[in-house]
């Protein structure tokens, strides 16, 4: 185990949270590691200097208050969707590159609109003089 590991374990000790064969384990890994052993007796002074101070008087309206905005915080809980919708979402594009894509979609859909693609078809006729002269295994 890395030593992060042991200073939760020495924060759980600290707190009377930690179980006996933890506790042992805690117990042997100190007698071997100065760094743990140097953050356990941090971490006892400052519960010691935590538990010599004395509380504060808090007014009671003032603890009113507080649990009365908990209260209404904890009975509306916020709703968020799970997702984004496109059209909520912002995008920045920079103005030049939004008027290139702007051109290139006009280019491009009149470069493959039907209307430019299909080549004018001319109905000529031909005229019957001309048809005569053509041999008649030629001609359908």
């Amino acid at each position: 185990m890395n030593h992060e590991n042991f200073q939760q374990r020495i924060s759980l000790y600290v707190d009377n949270a930690l179980s006996d064969t933890d506790t042992a384990t805690l117990f042997a890994h100190l007698s071997r590691c100065a760094e743990c052993r140097e953050f356990m007796r941090l971490t006892l002074g400052v519960h010691a200097y935590i538990a010599e101070e004395e509380l504060a008087e808090v007014p009671l309206s003032l603890d009113r208050r507080v649990l009365a905005s908990v209260a209404m915080a904890s009975d509306q809980p916020e709703r968020r969707p799970w997702y984004a919708p496109m059209w909520f979402t912002r995008i920045s594009i920079p103005l030049p590159a939004a008027a290139s894509i702007l051109f290139l979609i006009i280019v491009g859909s009149l470069l493959f609109s039907p209307i430019l693609a299909q080549e004018p078809q001319h109905q000529t006729e031909i005229p019957a003089s001309l048809i005569s002269r053509i041999p008649a295994s030629l001609q359908r």
